[in-house]
């Protein structure tokens, strides 16, 4: 079927308390683990792409392999451009197909943030495509932005809603970019009090580094949305690493592959199931 935007997905997982989970993909074999993963479980699912994966893929081809294999799945599949950093990106990511992107202002001042993402969000509006944007830091790395984390403050929340008219909301409540083990601690309190202060879909970045229970109480608070990105880089590696090893002769390179895009399958079949997703489609 033809891609969907984050807004047709996220408004009925946040009404009825589960999470679509938001896969980084660099490449094909990601993007069909993903998408074909989520068609046998009957879930909705976004495949998102950073800026540094479409400078390593292609702007045009990476997009457009998305955009073939959603359309022969019978699941609704999001296109989503991760942590736009400037408006540039999202002007070549709304050229290329999105249905959704993000623009990640997160960094400037609130008012050069909101002057930013409202911008952003006029420019999606115009395509026809939804836009989210984030209020607070979240700690970690992601490409080119390091930050060291700052909680989003509830009380800001509906000020930034309303002066952005974004469609989708990443904040900060805990998590971590890039972090390699399952023990961040989210501060659900304060996720509450920003889920009271919005009717919006809520995003929660850094979803590899959180363990079952907390995302899942997440799920519970408005979150509707879940990252995940460095467990699959991790696991593909590692299987691949593993292969290598353990089959030195071989040189079809479908054949090594292989294991590593089972293995993050199985990555996202979990996490699917995590976050309630499986069955909704």
């Amino acid at each position: 079927m033809p891609l969907v935007s984050a807004t047709e997905v996220l408004k009925p997982a946040r009404a009825h308390r589960y999470a679509v989970g938001a896969f980084n993909c660099i490449n094909l074999e990601y993007v069909r683990a993903v998408v074909d993963t989520a068609e046998r479980l009957r879930s909705p699912v976004m495949v998102a792409v950073t800026t540094g994966a479409l400078s390593y893929a292609g702007w045009e081809a990476l997009p457009a392999a998305v955009r073939a294999v959603a359309e022969a799945a019978h699941v609704p599949v999001v296109l989503h451009l991760d942590h736009g950093q400037n408006l540039e990106d999202i002007r070549r990511a709304l050229e290329a197909g999105f249905s959704s992107v993000m623009i990640d202002a997160s960094h400037l001042p609130l008012e050069e943030n909101i002057a930013l993402t409202r911008q952003a969000a006029q420019m999606a509006h115009a395509a026809g495509v939804s836009l989210e944007g984030e209020l607070g830091q979240i700690g970690g790395k992601e490409e080119e932005i390091v930050s060291a984390g700052l909680m989003t403050d509830p009380e800001t929340v509906p000020y930034f809603v309303e002066a952005t008219g974004i469609d989708v909301l990443a904040a900060s409540f805990g998590s971590v970019h890039q972090k390699a083990t399952r023990d961040a601690q989210l501060d659900l309190p304060r996720l509450e009090k920003i889920a009271a202060a919005t009717p919006l879909p809520l995003v929660l970045h850094g979803g590899s580094g959180v363990p079952t229970e907390m995302l899942q109480a997440a799920t519970a608070r408005g979150v509707a949305k879940v990252n995940v990105g460095t467990e699959l880089q991790r696991t593909f590696a590692r299987v691949l690493r593993e292969t290598l090893k353990a089959q030195p002769e071989e040189w079809d390179m479908r054949k090594l592959l292989k294991p590593s895009i089972n293995a993050i399958a199985a990555v996202v079949e979990e996490r699917l199931g995590v976050l309630g997703s499986v069955g909704r489609a």
